[in-house]
């Protein structure tokens, strides 16, 4: 039974109960909470227990923090505007009440928005953005950003053209990362003025944020000979290496993708062994339909060998209990192994079938790789479409024996 549970003599039902920590009963006003949740279901009971027990200990965070009196001043206001006070009567109530307080009355500005505090408003725009379907790695990167714009920039009135000029300049921050937090930064403006404050707010302010030149290494195409050489190096990493160098070579896809292959997605459809591919750049089992790629030759029996020896539902053995981890665990692994990147297998592949004496369609080198297709959804759809077989000429084109490239 949960630890917030008990029954009383003679009570049909389950009580919930939950001691208040020594440091905080002053300001909550209480020793304990107890009280029935009406049911004799352990599971519904459980379900409540667990509601009631998040809130109590929310309120005992919020008591042991510096913002108690804005904490108690907002949950005082919402409950005023559940009754239908309007704002002004709101205000007249809390220059009644709370005038005499200095903090409490700053409290107030605060909560009212009368004096906008960014931070205050930042986990209601990642519960926001969540709701619009943003995946979990785009909410991470938005709350390590935005946490760090809500740092530099307290209050709204500090989000000033000038002042985001002199941040950037400080962070030297640049190209993809500077126009992720362009974009996000945007984004969170726009949500305070539509679903906050009601009113228009310039998100031209972040042209201070202008996109830096970025010189960047060029992604080096490896030659076939190259290959080879990889998979008879002694790196000293063990089997997992080629192995690692077989999967990225012969398929080209991410890192992402191959480092959270499973098992069960080793599959036969009409006779052609295949990868589903569940997981990779911005899509997730969950959201998205499986990429099917035929398995190349070349890689049926290392396959198989990998299916048959793991422990952990995985085809590679790499550490990590998330999509991206495992795919920064096999990125890292090859930094250390060896003289090339995981990216580079897939730039050699993309190049290889673009180059192909086959005449490869792009519509199927992109199936294959997995590939961006943009915003085209008729591209999207039709790719999505093609069978097996349609493939696997695509497929056995990559070629590393005959593959060469200066």
């Amino acid at each position: 039974m949960p630890k917030y549970l008990y029954r009383r003599d003679n009570s049909p039902h389950y009580w919930f109960e939950l001691k208040i920590p020594q440091d905080v009963q002053v300001r909550l006003g209480m020793t304990r909470v107890r009280k029935s949740t009406h049911t004799d279901s352990l599971k519904r009971a459980t379900r409540i227990a667990n509601i009631w027990a998040e809130e109590i200990w929310a309120n005992i965070e919020a008591a042991r923090g510096p913002d108690w009196d804005f904490h108690v001043v907002k949950a005082g206001m919402k409950d005023l505007q559940g009754k239908g006070l309007t704002a002004d009567e709101i205000d007249d109530i809390a220059l009644d009440v709370l005038s005499d307080d200095e903090k409490k009355y700053d409290a107030y500005y605060r909560a009212s928005n009368k004096v906008v505090i960014l931070g205050d408003h930042l986990e209601d725009y990642l519960k926001w953005c969540d709701d619009k379907g943003n995946s979990v790695k785009t909410l991470e990167t938005k709350k390590v950003m935005l946490g760090q714009f809500v740092s530099r920039f307290r209050e709204l009135d500090d989000v000033t053209e000038y002042n985001i000029m002199r941040w950037a300049s400080e962070r030297d921050i640049k190209g993809a990362t500077q126009r992720s937090i362009k974009s996000f930064c945007a984004d969170f403006f726009r949500y305070l003025g539509e679903k906050v404050l009601f009113r228009k707010l310039d998100a031209g302010v972040f042209v201070g944020l202008t996109t830096k030149p970025v010189n960047n290494k060029h992604k080096e195409v490896i030659s076939g000979e190259a290959f080879k050489n990889l998979l008879q190096s002694n790196s000293g990493a063990g089997p997992l290496y080629k192995d690692a160098v077989m999967l990225l070579g012969y398929t080209g896809r991410r890192c992402i993708a191959i480092a959270n292959l499973r098992c069960e997605d080793v599959i036969t459809i009409n006779a052609i062994s295949c990868f589903r591919i569940k997981t990779d750049k911005d899509m997730r089992p969950d959201t998205h339909k499986p990429h099917i790629v035929p398995i190349h030759p070349k890689l049926h029996s290392t396959v198989d060998r990998l299916v048959n020896a793991s422990k952990d539902g995985f085809v590679l053995p790499l550490r990590g209990h998330t999509p991206e981890r495992r795919s920064e665990a096999l990125q890292a692994f090859m930094r250390r192994s060896g003289e090339v990147t995981a990216h580079q297998f897939r730039t050699s592949v993309i190049t290889m079938l673009h180059n192909s004496h086959e005449g490869i369609p792009d519509k199927a080198i992109y199936s294959i790789v997995g590939h961006s297709l943009g915003k085209d959804a008729h591209m999207k759809n039709y790719m999505a479409g093609l069978k097996p077989q349609a493939l696997i000429k695509a497929v056995e084109a990559i070629n590393w024996d005959t593959w060469e490239w200066h």
